[in-house]
């Protein structure tokens, strides 16, 4: 496309956000009721609203995208926030797409927002149209355009549009899933579409679906078939999400939004039929007030919120001993960790690990990646880093497993828990020893049990290692010095 070769790829990871007007994306989640100015739809739609006339014509006009029938709820909603109209535009295969009496509301529209949905669909159906030149032309005018899951990760330059249902343990356990790519067989990520927030490729519920190995597959598979080594891994949690002007983008919601990149000591490994090798990403954890510039991919400490503290390492442990053997389809194998986390539909709390020898300086869950527990899980562990920050967390997959020997026994070997079982997945490891910054956001998490005992964590300058195959990849971790180590 001509409008993609004018972006240019290069100059999108110069030039991150390119847009006159305001973005918005959202993670995911049910609104809030009109009238409710306390709910995190209110505090993220209000400024697409805000960014006001664009088009001379004196009101603001908001259109709704979808593929299907709606209800007259957001139209409603957005009038509430102060639109003078807003209408739904159903547009349902790519006649329809080109059709220009049907999609001559965009041509007035300050405001588009793209409903949830399936962004596969969205990308069959409206890519190359008459619908998205349109959609494009409101950006250019300085127009406003956010979007909700489907409609949120559909913004994105590496727009993950797959249209199969792909899941973390599908990459931890074969880096080259099929589920990465389209039913053709070709790359589940495009670049043609949108392109609205170039240089990153982007996800939604992003925590209660526990979709961290998730977006760093997307992250993965994506530099590897667009040959790039700067791509941004954003992951957006249910009722949360980002309001980007210019290169800020701000947090705005009652969840984390996770901004992952690699370093300069960066190693990805992608071979079929073997687990995701993933290694010194880092990975900024924001809540709401946190800003992030998009063009130095950092956050911004100096106008971080009150409440934030800063974080100095506290040391590294006393030496470990004696062997272990830790699998992650055994629930009681979790308590060597030096804490066990609890989560719903427990209250969160973290405790004493009861078995010794244990590991030090440590925190972690096994059958991590349970479709049922899963966001859970995620979220309590980024909690329990918030409490114990200068521990390493790890999140064992059912068919992983953490093994040390006793002339190694600050060593950890990453394997397969059962040779004869299912295939190896990757161990997630979250390596606080680097945090510069933490801080909890002001309410409680959409996975919080009603205790109020769970609030998303804002994490600053996390490592993040993904981490199996020990015999074949020779790597291991160190959990007293917090290191890869040669095995």
């Amino acid at each position: 496309m001509q409008r993609l070769l004018a972006l240019g790829i290069l100059t999108a990871l110069l030039n991150p956000v390119q847009a006159a007007g305001v973005l918005v994306v959202a993670g995911g989640g049910s609104e809030g009721d009109i009238g409710d100015t306390q709910s995190w739809s209110y505090r993220l739609y209000q400024p697409l609203v805000s960014n006001g006339d664009v088009n001379g014509d004196g009101q603001v006009q908001v259109v709704i995208l979808s593929t299907k029938a709606e209800t007259s709820f957001l139209p409603n909603y957005f009038v509430w926030l102060g639109a003078d109209t807003a209408v739904n535009l159903q547009v349902t295969n790519r006649t329809a797409a080109n059709n220009a009496t049907l999609v001559a509301p965009l041509q007035q529209a300050d405001v588009v927002f793209i409903k949830g949905g399936d962004q596969g669909v969205y990308y069959d159906t409206w890519n190359d149209t008459l619908l998205e030149n349109y959609l494009l032309a409101v950006d250019q005018r300085g127009g406003a355009i956010g979007g909700t899951s489907a409609g949120a990760m559909s913004l994105a330059q590496y727009c993950f549009a797959g249209g199969k249902d792909y899941i973390s343990l599908d990459v931890l356990t074969d880096s080259q899933t099929a589920y990465l790519n389209d039913s053709d067989g070709g790359s589940g990520i495009h670049t043609d579409f949108l392109s609205l927030i170039p240089g990153v490729v982007l996800d939604t519920h992003y925590t209660e679906r526990g979709r961290l190995g998730r977006t760093v597959g997307l992250l993965g598979k994506a530099s590897q078939d667009y040959n790039l080594s700067g791509l941004l891994a954003v992951g957006v949690s249910e009722k949360t999400g980002l309001v980007i002007t210019g290169n800020t983008a701000e947090v705005l919601g009652v969840g984390g939004v996770d901004f992952i990149q690699p370093t300069g000591n960066t190693t990805l490994r992608r071979d079929v039929g073997h687990p995701l090798y993933y290694t010194h990403l880092r990975l900024d954890r924001l809540t709401e007030g946190w800003r992030y510039d998009l063009s130095t991919r950092t956050p911004d400490t100096l106008n971080r919120p009150s409440s934030s503290l800063r974080v100095s390492y506290s040391g590294d442990s006393t030496a470990n001993s004696g062997s272990l053997t830790l699998r992650g389809n055994r629930t009681g194998d979790q308590e060597q960790f030096t804490r066990t986390v609890a989560y719903s539909p427990q209250s969160y709390q973290t405790q004493l690990g009861i078995l010794s020898p244990y590991l030090k300086n440590t925190l972690g869950l096994v059958d991590a990646q349970n479709s049922n527990n899963r966001g859970s899980i995620q979220e309590s562990l980024y909690r329990a880093l918030y409490d114990y920050p200068s521990y390493t967390g790890f999140l064992v997959a059912a068919p992983g497993q953490l093994r040390r020997t006793t002339s190694q026994a600050d060593g950890l070997r990453f394997e397969r828990n059962n040779p004869q079982a299912a295939p190896e997945a990757a161990t997630l490891v979250l390596d606080g020893k680097t945090l510069t910054h933490r801080g909890l956001a002001p309410y409680p998490a959409v996975l919080d049990t009603g205790s109020d005992t769970l609030q998303a964590a804002a994490l600053i300058n996390l490592r993040l290692h993904v981490l199996a195959e020990t015999n074949r990849q020779s790597t291991g971790y160190n959990t007293r010095t917090h290191r890869l180590i040669t095995n």
